[in-house]
C-alpha cells in the first residue's frame, strides 16, 4: 500500500489490551521513542492481571493514557461496551495513527475502523505479537476458531506489522499480503553483560510462569539434567500450580521482579532456554542474547528468526534436544563462551532500537 508521508508531528494511538510481558517492553519502547521524536502519543490500554504494578514507570510522562476494559475472551456485551467506547475516544483524538496490539484489541480496532472512514480517517496498523491460530495448546478446535475471526477481519484494510520475518511469512500465507516486517529490539544499552560463574552452570530463563512458556517442558528438562554444580532458575511467577511443579523439579524462582532486576538476574546466567509454546519475536531472548548467553529454544515462530543452530544456540524440537544440547554446554565452558559471544554479536547488529524504529517510521509513512 503507497502511503504519503506525514511530515508533520504525527498524533499516534496506541491500542493495547494485553498490557504485559513482551507487549508491554514493545509499547513501552515504541511510545517513549515516538515522544522523543516530537509526536503526540496516547495510549488506550488494559489492566490485566499479568500487568505488573509499576507499568506506568516504563513510559515518559508526555505520554497520556486512557484505561478502557478490554476482556481476554469474546464477550458480546463487553465487546459492544469497549467497541462503542473505542470509537468515541478516536473520533475525539483524531490520530494521524492508529496501532493496535495483541487480538483483542486487533478485532476492536479494525472493527471500529469500518466506522473512522474517510479522507481525515487514520491509518490503521495491528501487530499480533504473537498470532492467535499458531499457539499450540489451546487445540485444532479453537486455533481453527481464531483462524477463522483472523481469516473474516483481514478483510478489513488494515497493515499487518509483524514483528519477526516467520511471523510475516504465517500472515502472508494465512491472512494478508499487506504485511510489513519491524523486528522487535531492546535497549541494548540497558542489558548486564553475563560474567560468567565459576564453581556452579546456572541455567535459566525469564518471564511469567505461563501456558505461553511451556513451564512444563522446563521442569522436565531440569529433572533430567540435575547433577552436581548446575542449577535451574525461573527469573518471575505466575500461576501457582506451574510454580508447584518447577519448584518440585529444584528449580529456583525468583518470583515477580521488575526489569531492571531481572536483567541483573540474567547476567548471572551462563545458558539461557526458551521452551515457549509459540511467540511472536520474543524480546527476553534477545536480552539474553545481548547478555552474551547462549540460547537454546523451542523451534517455533519468532524463536527460528534469533536462533542459529551452532553459531548463536540450538533450536530444540523437545526435552531430549535441550537435554543432549545442555549437556554439552555444561561439559564445554569454550563452546558456552563462543556462541555466547556470536550471540551478542547477533543481537547488537540486527535487534537496536534505532532499527526497529526506523523501519516502524517508514511503516507509518512518517519522516
Amino acid at each position: 500500500m503507497s502511503l504519503i508521508p506525514v511530515k508533520h508531528a504525527a498524533k499516534i494511538v496506541h491500542i493495547v489490551e494485553a498490557f504485559g510481558a513482551g507487549t508491554l517492553s514493545m509499547v513501552s519502547a515504541m511510545a517513549n521513542a515516538q515522544t522523543k521524536d516530537g509526536h503526540n502519543v496516547t495510549i488506550i490500554h488494559s489492566v490485566r492481571e499479568e500487568t505488573p504494578d509499576n507499568w506506568r514507570a516504563l513510559f515518559v510522562d508526555a505520554i497520556r493514557f486512557i484505561q478502557l476494559p478490554m476482556v481476554r475472551a469474546i464477550n458480546p456485551a463487553a465487546d459492544w461496551r469497549a467497541g462503542r467506547a473505542l470509537y468515541h475516544w478516536l473520533r475525539e483524538l483524531k490520530p494521524d495513527v492508529v496501532h493496535m496490539h495483541s487480538s483483542k484489541a486487533g478485532a476492536l480496532g479494525r472493527i471500529v475502523s469500518l466506522f473512522i472512514r474517510g479522507k481525515t480517517a487514520p491509518r490503521w496498523f495491528f501487530s499480533p505479537h504473537g498470532l492467535s491460530f499458531l499457539q499450540r495448546a489451546e487445540g485444532r478446535l479453537k486455533n481453527t476458531i481464531f483462524l477463522t475471526f483472523e481469516k473474516i477481519l483481514s478483510e478489513i484494510p488494515t497493515t499487518f506489522i509483524a514483528c519477526s520475518p516467520s511471523e510475516g511469512a504465517e500472515i502472508r500465507s494465512h491472512l494478508s499480503s499487506n504485511v510489513v516486517v519491524v523486528n522487535n529490539a531492546v535497549d541494548l544499552a540497558a542489558i548486564h553483560p553475563a560474567k560468567g560463574n565459576q564453581d556452579i552452570v546456572r541455567i535459566g530463563t525469564v518471564g511469567r510462569v505461563t501456558l505461553a512458556r511451556n513451564p512444563e517442558l522446563f521442569a522436565s528438562i531440569a529433572s533430567q539434567v540435575a547433577q552436581p554444580g548446575v542449577e535451574f532458575v525461573w527469573i518471575g511467577g505466575g500461576d501457582v500450580a506451574s510454580e508447584k511443579n518447577l519448584k518440585n523439579a529444584n528449580v529456583k524462582l525468583s518470583g515477580w521482579v521488575d526489569r531492571s532486576q531481572a536483567l541483573e538476574l540474567l547476567a548471572n546466567l551462563d545458558i539461557y532456554i526458551q521452551t515457549s509454546r509459540w511467540e511472536g519475536l520474543p524480546v527476553a531472548v534477545i536480552e539474553a542474547m545481548a547478555a552474551g548467553l547462549p540460547v537454546l529454544a523451542t523451534n517455533v515462530v519468532g524463536n527460528k528468526d534469533l536462533v542459529i543452530d551452532g553459531e548463536n544456540g540450538y533450536l530444540c524440537e523437545n526435552s531430549s534436544d535441550f537435554v543432549k544440547h545442555l549437556n554439552t554446554l555444561i561439559e564445554d565452558l569454550s563452546t558456552r563462551q563462543k556462541l555466547g559471544t556470536q550471540a551478542r554479536l547477533f543481537a547488537e547488529t540486527n535487534y537496536s532500537l534505532d532499527k526497529m524504529m526506523a523501519s516502524l517510521y517508514r511503516a507509518y509513512g512518517i519522516t
